[in-house]
C-alpha cells in the first residue's frame, strides 16, 4: 500500500513541476496596474523610408493628359524601388532623394518636384507596398506578413501570426529591427502593462520578431514519456481505490 501511495505522491508532484502557471498565461497583469485614465501616446514613430522599400506613387489631376506621363501602372500607382542612395527614378523629374522621410513628407516633396509641369497643385497618392514583418518561434502561425496599416504594433503582429501558443514565453518577445543601415535588438514584455510604453511597441517595415519557448514547459516537450503522466496518475489512483476497497 505505500508502495501505491509513493507513486501517487511523486505522479502528482511531476505534475506540478510540468505545468504552467495561470498567471504566466495571462497579458498585461504584472505591476504597475492597467491605467484607468486614458494616457498620452508619446512612443509612436511614424514610419520612414528606408534605401530598398517600394513606394506605391499615382498623380491626379483635374487635367488627366497632363497627369498621365507620371502614371505608368494604372490606377494603383506605379512601383519605384528607393536606390541605396535613397533615391527613386521619377519620370520626367529624374531622381528624387526620399530616404528618411515619413509618407506625408514624400507626398509633399514630390508635389514640389511636379510643380513646373501642373498649372494647378496635383494630388499625390503614396503608399509603402513592402512594410511586412516576420513573426517566428512559438506563435500559432509563424511567417511572413505584408501589411497595408503603416501603424502596426506588436500586438497586431502576434495576432497576425496566430497568437501565442501555451508554450510561448511571453516575457521576452525579442525583436529585431534595421534602420538606416543599423540593427538593434529590443525585448517586449507580455506580462506588463509597460509594454504600452515600449519604444518597440509600434513596428517598423521589415521588423522582426521571436517568441522564445517557456522554460518551464521545455522538460516536458522534451520528454515524451511525461504526457502519459495524467493517465498514470489516473491508473494508480485506481488501483489505490481498489486496495482500498478489498480491505474493506
Amino acid at each position: 500500500m505505500r508502495l501505491v501511495i509513493y507513486l501517487i505522491l511523486g505522479v502528482i508532484v511531476s505534475g506540478l513541476l510540468s505545468c504552467t502557471s495561470y498567471e504566466r498565461l495571462i497579458n498585461y497583469h504584472e505591476s504597475p496596474l492597467i491605467p484607468t485614465e486614458p494616457q498620452v501616446i508619446n512612443n509612436y514613430q511614424p514610419i520612414t523610408v528606408q534605401a530598398n522599400d517600394i513606394l506605391a506613387i499615382r498623380v491626379l489631376s483635374t487635367n488627366p493628359v497632363v497627369a498621365q506621363p507620371f502614371n505608368l501602372s494604372g490606377e494603383d500607382g506605379t512601383g519605384y524601388l528607393v536606390n541605396g542612395d535613397g533615391y527613386i527614378d521619377f519620370p520626367t523629374v529624374g531622381k528624387i532623394k526620399l530616404q528618411g522621410l515619413e509618407i506625408e513628407a514624400v507626398k509633399t516633396k514630390i508635389i514640389e518636384s511636379l510643380a513646373p509641369y501642373f498649372e494647378e497643385t496635383p494630388i499625390v497618392q503614396v503608399r509603402l507596398t513592402n512594410f511586412r514583418v516576420n513573426v517566428n518561434g512559438e506563435v500559432g502561425n509563424p511567417g511572413s506578413f505584408m501589411v497595408n496599416n503603416e501603424r502596426l504594433t506588436v500586438i497586431d503582429a502576434i495576432t497576425l501570426a496566430g497568437d501565442f501558443t501555451n508554450y510561448s514565453a511571453r516575457d521576452s518577445i525579442l525583436i529585431i529591427r534595421e534602420e538606416d543601415g543599423m540593427r538593434s535588438f529590443g525585448y517586449i514584455d507580455f506580462s506588463s502593462p509597460e509594454l504600452f510604453n515600449s519604444p518597440y511597441f509600434y513596428l517598423q517595415q521589415n521588423d522582426v520578431l521571436y517568441v522564445k519557448p517557456d522554460k518551464t514547459i521545455v522538460s516536458t516537450v522534451r520528454d515524451p514519456a511525461t504526457r502519459f503522466l495524467p493517465w498514470l496518475g489516473g491508473a494508480v489512483s485506481l488501483v489505490a481505490l481498489i486496495l482500498s476497497l478489498r480491505r474493506l
